[in-house]
C-alpha cells in the first residue's frame, strides 16, 4: 500500500508539471508564428505599413500625345518696316487766294503763295484726283507691308507745304511722294513727268541724290504701265515742298487734265490703277525689294 500511494503521488506530481508547461509552450508558439502582441496596438487600431508606390506603366505608342505643330510664321512682305509718306497735292481751303505767303526755302527770304487751287478737268478737279490716287497708293503699299503716312485723307483741309514736310519728318518716313496732275493752256500737251529737287535751295541737300534716283525710276515705271508719253524728270528749285523736306521726295505729274483725251483716262479707275502700279514698282526697285 505504501508503494501504491507513492506511485500515485508521483503520477499526480508529473501531471501538474505538464499542465504548467502547456500555456508556456502555446505562448512561445504564438510568439514565434508572428501573432501581434498587445504592444503592437494603438488606441486607433494597428499601425499599418505604407503601401508600396505603384510602378509606372509605359504608355503604348498609340496612347502617346502627338507632337504640337510649330506655329506658322507670318510671311515677310517686301516693304515690311518701310515708312512712306503719301502726299495728295492741294486742298480745298477758304484761305486760298487770300494772300497768305510761305517761305520758298529755309535758305532764302523769298516768299510764295501758301495755297493753290490746282488744275481742273471736265470730270474731276485736281484736288479730287490727287486724293483718289493717293488713297489707292496707300492701300497698295500697305498690302506690301509698308507703314503709310498720309498728309491728307479728305479734300476740305487747310494744310501748308511746310506742314506736309513736317508730317513726313515726324513720322520718320523714308520718302515722301507728292501726287499731282498737270495743266496748261496748250491743250495738246500730254504725258507723265516726275519733278525732283534741284540742289541750290535745298535745306537738306543730302536728299537730292536719292530723290533723283526715285524720280527716274518712277517716271519710267508709270509710263511703261500706262503707255503714256514719258516726259522724263525735271529738277525744280522753286518748290517749297522740296526745299523744306528732310527726306527724299518726288512729285509726280500724272498727266494733263487740260488735255481732253488724257483727262478722260485719268478719271477712270483702270488708268488710275495703272498709275499706282507703276509708282509701287518704282518704290520696290528704289528700296531694292523683291
Amino acid at each position: 500500500m505504501r508503494i501504491l500511494a507513492g506511485l500515485l503521488a508521483a503520477v499526480m506530481l508529473l501531471c501538474s508539471g505538464c499542465a504548467r508547461s502547456v500555456p508556456e509552450t502555446a505562448s512561445m508558439e504564438a510568439s514565434s508564428s508572428g501573432a501581434i502582441s498587445s504592444g503592437s496596438f494603438s488606441e486607433s487600431g494597428p499601425a499599418l505599413a505604407p503601401e508600396p508606390e505603384p510602378e509606372s506603366i509605359p504608355k503604348l505608342e498609340s496612347e502617346t500625345e502627338p507632337p504640337k505643330p510649330e506655329p506658322e510664321q507670318e510671311p515677310v512682305l517686301p516693304l515690311d518696316g518701310r515708312i512712306i509718306c503719301v502726299d495728295p497735292g492741294h486742298c480745298i481751303t477758304p484761305l486760298v487766294s487770300k494772300g497768305y505767303k510761305q517761305p520758298l526755302s529755309p535758305l532764302s527770304d523769298e516768299q510764295k503763295s501758301m495755297y493753290g487751287r490746282g488744275t481742273q478737268g471736265a470730270h474731276l478737279s485736281e484736288v479730287e484726283l490727287n486724293l483718289i490716287v493717293g488713297l489707292k497708293l496707300r492701300d497698295a503699299l500697305e498690302a506690301l507691308g509698308a507703314e503709310v503716312v498720309m498728309t491728307r485723307e479728305v479734300s476740305e483741309l487747310t494744310i501748308s507745304l511746310i506742314e506736309r514736310c513736317e508730317i513726313a519728318d515726324k513720322a520718320g518716313a523714308d520718302v515722301k511722294v507728292s501726287i499731282h496732275a498737270d495743266g496748261n493752256n496748250d491743250h495738246s500737251l500730254h504725258g507723265v513727268s516726275v519733278l525732283v529737287p534741284a540742289a541750290e535751295l535745298l535745306g537738306t541737300p543730302e536728299i537730292r541724290e536719292e530723290s533723283v534716283r526715285l524720280g527716274e525710276l518712277m517716271v519710267d515705271a508709270v509710263a511703261e504701265e500706262t503707255g503714256a508719253h514719258n516726259r522724263g524728270t525735271k529738277a525744280r528749285k522753286d518748290l517749297t515742298g522740296f526745299n523744306f523736306s528732310t527726306v527724299p521726295t518726288v512729285l509726280i505729274e500724272m498727266g494733263f487734265m487740260t488735255n481732253p483725251e488724257e483727262e478722260t483716262l485719268l478719271a477712270t479707275e483702270e488708268y488710275q490703277d495703272k498709275i499706282v502700279t507703276g509708282m509701287v514698282n518704282s518704290l520696290l526697285e528704289w528700296y531694292g525689294a523683291d
